[in-house]
């Protein structure tokens, strides 16, 4: 017969058995996930690491580019923290089709952990012609005189017409009097220089705290590149008068510019003068002394004003009935309509006088034209990849 006693020391050595089997399992499995959690904790530190190595990769290039905009160098393996980072730079060199635009890539790796940025970037543009007429001390307008705007790419002068976007602005004075209408804003960055006598008309906003506003040079460089690559030998056709020693034009008849760029002295269109930009061209003329359009002459008549750009050392006087479809800049320079002309575009002068009936439309399509960089650049679109 056997031992009671005996049988339950077996079973009781069996239980333990079982459960020590299952405390190692338990203990294999704990075991198990901790190393687990630790690899993905270990991954995650990786992969942060990486992210952030990337982004000072792609900031590393930035700073490269603001010093250098040409820079297109890259980096390699680049030594950061406790990985490196690559940076690749695909530019217009690299690729036309971006033009001005650079998109810098930078990958990070940390270890075994890797991640990739990718930044675009354009520069930041000056954008001279966001005003109607703009003076960088003085703006005097009077004697029924009046502004309005219009859309050169949508439709006819008539047909866009509207009584806004014709501004005024100035970083000094702006005197608007005597029946003058300004079918826009009108704002001055000096406090107390914007005047408004009544019987003026204001359809905008009125504002003596607008902020101040750079008007780029141009760079004696520009007109000397101006003069090497002047197209006055081959671009006029027409009657008129060239000094080719002094580089003084004028005409009292009709001329044609082909595209390109023109330099000249002074520059004068006197008794009914037209002077036409060839169909789909663009001409940019550069001018050291004064722009005189009189006596109904005629400057790109019912052209689009993009197409035509003075830069100029000296004044602009258009009065008479003259009528021009255009740009003018002359940051040094005095901008005076007078006598029932029109002026279909945008001007930028140091002082600007319209007075007695002149007529100012601003084209709308103009707050788009660029003139040189600030040496700043935009960001434009960041993303993980």
């Amino acid at each position: 017969m056997r031992n009671p006693a005996y049988s339950e020391r077996g079973s009781a050595l069996l239980v333990v058995l079982c459960l020590m089997g299952m405390l190692t399992l338990a203990g294999l499995y704990a075991v198990r996930t901790s190393n687990t959690d630790m690899d993905l904790a270990f991954n995650k530190v990786n992969s942060e690491q990486a992210f952030y190595i990337a982004e000072a990769g792609a900031k590393r290039g930035v700073a490269e580019l603001i010093k250098d905009d040409t820079w297109n160098a890259g980096f390699v393996d680049m030594p950061f923290g406790s990985g490196t980072f690559t940076v690749v730079v695909a530019d217009s060199t690299t690729d036309p089709a971006l033009d001005d635009t650079v998109i810098v890539t930078s990958t990070g790796a940390s270890r075994d952990a890797m991640a990739t940025v990718e930044i675009t970037i354009v520069p930041e543009y000056i954008y001279p012609f966001r005003h109607a007429l703009f003076a960088d001390d003085m703006v005097d307008i009077r004697n029924s005189m009046r502004t309005d705007s219009y859309n050169s790419d949508s439709g006819s002068y008539w047909s866009t017409q509207a009584n806004e976007d014709g501004d005024v602005g100035s970083n000094g004075v702006v005197e608007i009097k005597n029946g003058a209408i300004i079918g826009g804003d009108a704002s001055t960055s000096l406090t107390g220089g914007l005047t408004v006598n009544p019987g003026a008309t204001v359809y905008g906003t009125t504002s003596d705290a607008a902020e101040s506003e750079t008007l780029a040079e141009i760079p004696s460089e520009e007109y000397d590149w101006a003069l090497a690559n002047s197209q006055v030998s081959t671009g006029i056709t027409g009657s008129y008068s060239y000094d080719p020693g002094t580089y003084a034009f004028s005409t009292n008849s009709s001329v044609e510019l082909q595209g390109g760029v023109y330099y000249f002295s002074s520059f004068t269109l006197l008794n009914s003068a037209a002077l036409t930009v060839a169909p789909g061209e663009e001409v940019t003329i550069y001018v050291t002394g004064n722009i005189e359009i009189k006596n109904s002459g005629d400057v790109n008549p019912d052209g689009d004003p993009s197409a035509l750009t003075f830069y100029s050392q000296g004044d602009l006087i258009l009065k008479n009935s003259g009528t021009i479809h255009g740009l003018f800049y002359s940051p040094d320079g005095t901008a005076d309509l007078r006598n029932s002309s029109d002026f279909f575009g945008a001007i930028v002068a140091n002082d600007i006088v319209a007075h007695s009936s002149a007529e100012f439309h601003y084209d709308r399509e103009l707050e788009k034209v660029k003139k040189g960089k600030t040496g700043d650049l935009d960001l434009v679109a960041w993303k993980e990849l």
